[in-house]
């Protein structure tokens, strides 16, 4: 729930995550003879001191997010990376903080509760609930004042963090070799080699086996289970029992005449001349304006065809078709629905360059009958009846649910529902809990498995629930004969990926000088094919793309051959030829996105480069207990 509310926020809040990795793991430092408290003093950025408690609330942080993604298995390997990653995020944080306290970013407190009881993750019936709010909190061990105080940071940080967008200048060329590298093709040939072809040869005894049940006892638990009773308000049955007549259904019509009225559209031609590395904006103006004085003498169709840069319009005459408001970008839309019909507009400028606009045709918004509408009014009516009494409703749920405490069979009975129950509610599951994960978290929490206390109401869909859990089991170490087939199948799988990884270093030497990969497959038994994808294409899998464009200028040269594992196959990737994007196949809209994302990347990248600078510029101490192995975690 948690969780929910928090995203709630990003509508309003781009949240900024600095870090060497962001990734959550499992660590554990050891046991010491030495037990530290929480308010021990870790790590010291110039003036400021961070403890080892909020040292542990960033590792829970990061324990949640990577359990969502990757499970609980995490590579040792990895341990003493995640450690200094920690430690960075807190000092970079720091550091950040910092600096914005004495250069005067602030938020107002009016403007946090604003986006707080704003938020609809905290509103009961579309209006702010404090008891459920405090609850929301308090079941994750969250203070009030924790949590306003974690937004107000948030929102200083985007604060820092839009300034460094807002001002990061795109140049012309830049955002030429953006669409050329974002857009590039790449073209070659891939040869998959399956494991499957070599289980025959793969034999797996009894000692291997009993070796690794031995080995990797913690991949063998079962899972921590809990047993829930509920009650829940679904939208479609609270809208089965909604009454109304037609005389209802007309008033509703009525009173949101302004509501049904179809969009005005407008019909328009245009002739763009761009702003780009070849053309200044002197140069642009210029060329317009000549333009502007060929439309005197001259139709706007073969003027369009001969000056305008736009590729999607040019040889249509400049014709852009209808568009309703909010098509084109503000300064262009704002001229044309000022514009009479058969007006010429003066030349506009937008991010793109110069235009000249001319309006051909207009449609006025029209008044939508209530015949022709009456089915969509019908299901827009009967919704909004359904949802007022769904919230009705759930404020007395919310009432009796918080007076029961710890159980429902009354609350049940006072608002004639049935109680229902799932048994093994796991916590990377597959009920409809485990859509919530700060709901799974509360599921979990000491207070409802020791107290078997009423969760707060929460919201799944179209429907409120509200939980308790009536049933506990811990952890437990599966009986060797339970999992013993399904580790001889690992390692005969892992056995029969080495041996297809040893065939393809072993046949890669036919393929030198460039030699086709679609020669000799039939004797080699195995698959060739062709590609000729960009980065966002989705034939081929996210790893393989991504190999496919780490391919260099110099294995592009030599004809090298790179080997990527996936799964249960082997792919030998050899990268022919490429092809950038072009700039000019690109519409206005397309443009003005790409600039965009150009734009989030080259601030986010300046605001990286900052914090780094302060960081080379801090006095920092760092407990070197936190890398050798003092504090358990």
């Amino acid at each position: 729930m948690l969780e929910a509310i928090r995203q709630g926020f990003t509508g309003w809040i781009a949240m900024l995550v600095i870090g060497l990795i962001a990734l959550t793991l499992v660590i554990s430092f050891g046991n010491m003879d030495q037990t530290p408290l929480e308010d021990d003093v870790v790590i010291t950025v110039n003036d400021t001191e961070i403890t080892l408690f909020e040292y542990r609330e960033e590792y829970s942080n990061k324990l949640v997010e990577l359990q969502q993604v990757f499970g609980d298995e995490v590579p040792e390997i990895l341990d003493q990376t995640i450690k200094e990653s920690a430690t960075e995020d807190l000092i970079l944080r720091a550091l950040l903080l910092d600096y914005m306290s004495k250069n005067g970013y602030r938020v107002s407190p009016e403007y946090v509760v604003e986006l707080i009881t704003n938020n609809p993750g905290l509103q009961v019936g579309g209006i702010f609930d404090r008891q459920n709010y405090e609850a929301i909190l308090a079941s994750q061990g969250v203070s009030v004042e924790q949590f306003e105080s974690d937004i107000r940071l948030q929102l200083q940080i985007n604060q820092l963090r839009r300034g460094f967008i807002d001002s990061s200048f795109i140049t012309p060329n830049e955002f030429r070799q953006f669409i050329e590298l974002q857009m590039q093709k790449r073209i070659g040939q891939l040869l998959t080699i399956n494991s499957a072809d070599f289980i025959d040869e793969v034999a797996i005894n009894a000692d291997q086996i009993q070796l690794y049940f031995d080995n990797n006892q913690d991949l063998f638990q079962t899972d921590e289970e809990v047993d829930v009773e509920y009650l829940s308000l679904s939208l479609d049955d609270v809208a089965a029992t909604v009454e109304y007549t037609e005389d209802d259904l007309r008033g509703y019509y009525e009173e949101n005449l302004s509501r049904f009225i179809t969009n005005e559209e407008r019909k328009s031609r245009h002739i763009l001349i761009a702003i780009d590395e070849d053309t200044t904006e002197e140069d642009a103006l210029e060329t317009i304006l000549n333009a502007q004085e060929r439309l005197i003498s001259e139709s706007f169709e073969a003027v369009a065809k001969e000056f305008s840069d736009d590729p999607g319009s040019a040889d249509l005459g400049g014709d852009l078709g209808w568009a309703e408001p909010g098509l084109f970008v503000p300064e262009f839309d704002k001229v044309l629905f000022s514009l009479e019909v058969n007006e010429l507009s003066d030349p506009v400028k937008t991010e793109f360059g110069y235009h000249l606009i001319r309006l051909d045709e207009l449609k006025e918004g029209q008044q939508q009958a209530y015949q022709d509408i009456q089915l969509e009014l019908d299901s827009e009516y009967s919704k909004l009846l359904a949802e007022d009494k769904l919230f009705g409703l759930a404020d007395q749920l919310a009432d009796l649910t918080l007076q029961a405490f710890n159980e429902l069979n009354s609350v049940a009975d006072t608002l004639g529902l049935s109680l229902s129950r799932i048994d093994g509610v796991s916590r990377n599951g597959a009920t409809f809990f485990n859509q919530d994960p700060e709901i799974i978290s509360i599921l979990f929490s000491q207070n409802s498995i020791e107290t078997g206390e009423n969760t707060p109401l929460f919201e799944l869909d179209d429907s409120i629930f509200v939980a308790r859990v009536i049933g506990h089991r811990i952890p437990t170490t599966r009986d060797f004969s339970d999992v013993e087939s399904g580790i001889k199948d690992y390692l005969a799988s892992q056995e029969a990926i080495s041996l297809a990884n040893n065939y393809a270093e072993l046949i890669k030497p036919q393929f030198s000088n460039k030699a086709s990969f679609m020669d000799n497959t039939d004797e080699l038994n195995i698959e060739a094919s062709e590609f000729d994808v960009s980065r966002g294409d989705t034939e081929l899998s996210r790893g393989l793309i991504e190999m496919i464009f780490n391919s260099s200028n110099k294995d592009l040269a030599e004809g090298n051959i790179q080997t990527y594992i996936e799964g249960d196959k082997v792919f030998l990737i050899r990268v022919s030829s490429y092809e950038d994007g072009r700039l000019e196949l690109f519409n206005d809209e397309e443009r003005n996105s790409a600039k965009l994302e150009l734009s989030e990347q080259i601030g986010s990248r300046e605001l990286n480069a900052f914090a780094e600078h302060l960081r080379k510029n801090a006095e920092v101490s760092i407990d070197p207990g936190l890398y050798s192995g003092l504090f358990d975690l």
